[in-house]
């Protein structure tokens, strides 16, 4: 037998006991009474079952999909990063300081004043050799992204950082080799848009943009405190409301514009 739910076992008990006042009341109104409260505890008692069973049959749905490991399966990650993608505003404002030899600074200040005091751990980045992703949760109830994969020249990822200051954040890339001249931030497209000019193709297949956001977010999710996981978890079912919206609003569009094509 399985253990019951303290609960259950609180209404069932009280109902019990109701039964035995109710057929020893003699005064019509007080049995009306007793009768009542007895049908509350009774539909309480249905309730509470319903949810018992409810997280039961989620608690398997969710062993069973971890057998099945579907590759659509939401439940494995809590994340969906095409959905979370969604909820983050691209910073495309930065000013681009190339005067310091070891380092390329990037300032971001638009919107970004007083920043310094804002809790680090909503601030996460992940640099690589060519590329960086800053991601800034939950800044004046919005999340703001920063990133490029696909620098100018490569970078130093352990020396490079963030830092926050009260005009707004600083992203530090430690150039690789420090007699490297930055033109810009990112590479220059080659003549065909795809391939840089040594051939190579322009951006690193590992280096999907989703794939990063999604490693640092569930980076936080793991090492963050309840109310960071809330956060995340916030984010992503924020986005994926928008997404859904959006796809049913394009998808009535796709009508209007048959047409066209």
């Amino acid at each position: 037998m399985e253990a019951q739910s303290p609960v259950i076992e609180m209404y069932q008990k009280d109902i019990e006991e109701l039964e035995k006042l109710i057929n020893i009341a003699v005064r019509p109104n007080i049995k009306r009474q007793l009768e009542e409260y007895k049908n509350n505890l009774s539909n309480l008692l249905k309730e509470e079952n319903k949810k018992i069973e409810l997280e039961k049959k989620k608690a398997e749905e969710s062993k069973k999909d971890k057998k099945e490991e579907n590759k659509d399966d939401k439940s494995s990650s809590e994340i969906d990063p095409t959905k979370l993608y969604a909820s983050f505003t691209t910073i495309s404002k930065y000013a681009f300081d190339t005067s310091n030899n070891k380092y390329i600074k990037l300032y971001l200040t638009d919107g970004f004043d007083g920043i310094k005091t804002f809790n680090s751990s909503n601030i996460k980045s992940k640099f690589t050799k060519t590329s960086f992703d800053v991601c800034i949760l939950n800044w004046k109830g919005r999340n703001y992204r920063f990133s490029c994969f696909n620098l100018s020249k490569e970078i130093n990822p352990t020396d490079s950082y963030v830092k926050q200051t009260n005009s707004g954040l600083i992203v530090y890339l430690a150039k690789a080799n420090t007699s490297d001249f930055w033109d810009s931030l990112e590479k220059k497209k080659g003549l065909f848009g795809n391939k840089d000019e040594d051939g190579s193709p322009a951006l690193d297949k590992n280096k999907d943009p989703n794939q990063s956001l999604m490693e640092m977010m569930r980076d936080m999710y793991q090492n963050g405190d309840p109310e960071m996981k809330r956060m995340i978890a916030e984010a992503w079912t924020k986005s994926r409301d928008e997404q859904e919206a959006k796809q049913k609003h394009d998808h009535d569009h796709d009508h209007d514009h048959d047409h066209h094509h």
